[in-house]
């Protein structure tokens, strides 16, 4: 039996999940994934609970279809801890950690993430964690740095991240991430690609005329939060270049790390760049389908990709073609056809809009990718790799 009375789960999934209602919500794209999976486990016959941080507003407990979602612990240098003790109390044999660096509080909350390993590695439980963001610590430089806004030398930001994924490494029974070049970064790793859901998009002049998009015209979506590492700059010096035929849509509101320390990025850019792009801010969960549905494209210029990309998998959901940075589409294996450089974006944004027939072959791939990335296979995978544990 659990700790609060209920059925011991096969396994506790340790995240931020969104509150009850749209499953895109929420302050950072793991509480979206994790509700997928949480709900992908279920399908695949599993009895999940989910601990997660508590919400204003968001009862704490929920049973969310046959997810039970527990929400004993804040933000804070003492999230983690308290996390796993709650994991733990749930008897779960598996208790599978979302990390990523800040999601549990910012820098503080990175402190408590070797006490709440060794919590586990001395329970009962086995502990497999899943890492979001994967750097390889020799590449960090003052480019780095500055990209991604670390007030810290550069030499504590390398250390830094060595250290907490060094930590992970030897503590964790088992660490998955999403795509082969971060198993080859950390070394020690299993891959397990991000999912992707299985949607019916709306029907696309629909979408159109609800968003106001020109029907004439491509539409170039960039979605998600707004941040310099994923390179709007270059998305966006591409929509002018390429003309009046292209369409280009930034759809997401200011990162939450940087909103919080005050960082202008989001309103700089949609300043610099009001006049060739349309900048919608945040983007309520019931709206994602009619931009995703109305869309033509998804583009992705990620300069140096350090996760999975939760845009991605919802571009793929819905169908749509996608084109990718080069370093994007190395990571993640796709075919170099659907990449291209900031140098050469511009050009090819103006060819699609001018003969929409080039964007059938990238459909196409979006297809085959999605159809080896679906959530019950992702599911499976898991199951599995829970087994094994």
């Amino acid at each position: 039996m659990g700790g609060l009375g209920v059925s011991r789960p096969d396994v506790a999934l340790v995240s931020p999940y969104p509150p009850p209602g749209p499953r895109h919500a929420g302050n950072s794209g793991v509480a979206s994934y994790t509700a997928n999976l949480a709900h992908a486990l279920r399908d695949a016959g599993a009895k999940v609970t989910v601990v997660a941080p508590s919400e204003g507003g968001v009862p704490p407990v929920v049973d969310e279809d046959g997810v039970r979602v527990e929400r004993p612990f804040t933000r804070g240098a003492r999230a983690l801890p308290a996390a796993a003790r709650a994991a733990i109390r749930t008897g779960a044999p598996t208790v599978h950690l979302q990390h990523e660096l800040f999601l549990y509080g910012g820098p503080a909350s990175l402190t408590g993430l070797g006490e709440a390993l060794g919590r586990l590695r001395r329970s009962s439980a086995r502990s497999v964690v899943t890492c979001h963001q994967v750097v390889d610590h020799r590449r960090v430089d003052r480019s780095f740095t500055d990209l991604h806004r670390v007030r810290v030398p550069v030499s504590v930001a390398r250390g830094g991240l060595a250290a907490v994924q060094g930590l992970i490494g030897r503590l964790a029974d088992v660490v998955v991430v999403h795509e082969q070049a971060f198993a080859d970064t950390l070394g020690c790793a299993r891959v397990v690609p991000h999912g992707v859901e299985v949607v019916e998009p709306l029907a696309a002049d629909h979408a159109r005329t609800w968003l106001g998009l020109a029907p004439d015209r491509l539409v170039v979506l960039c979605f998600g939060f707004i941040a310099p590492y994923k390179g709007f700059e270059s998305a966006l010096d591409a929509a002018g270049e390429a003309g009046d035929g292209v369409d280009l849509v930034v759809a997401g509101g200011e990162h939450p790390r940087l909103a919080a320390a005050g960082d202008t990025y989001a309103r700089d850019l949609a300043r610099r760049y009001g006049s060739v792009a349309r900048f919608t801010g945040f983007v309520p969960g019931e709206d994602v389908p009619r931009w995703f549905s109305g869309a033509d494209l998804a583009l992705l210029p990620y300069p140096r990709p350090f996760s999975a990309s939760g845009a991605l998998a919802l571009a793929l959901a819905y169908g749509l073609p996608v084109l990718l940075s080069p370093e994007m589409a190395e990571a993640m294996g796709a075919p170099a056809s659907i990449s291209a450089t900031p140098a050469e974006l511009g050009e090819r944004l103006a060819k699609l809009a001018a003969d929409r027939s080039g964007l059938d072959p990238m459909r196409q791939v979006s297809a085959q990718i999605a159809s080896e990335r679906s959530w019950p296979a992702v599911a499976r995978q898991h199951m599995l790799l829970y087994e094994g544990v």
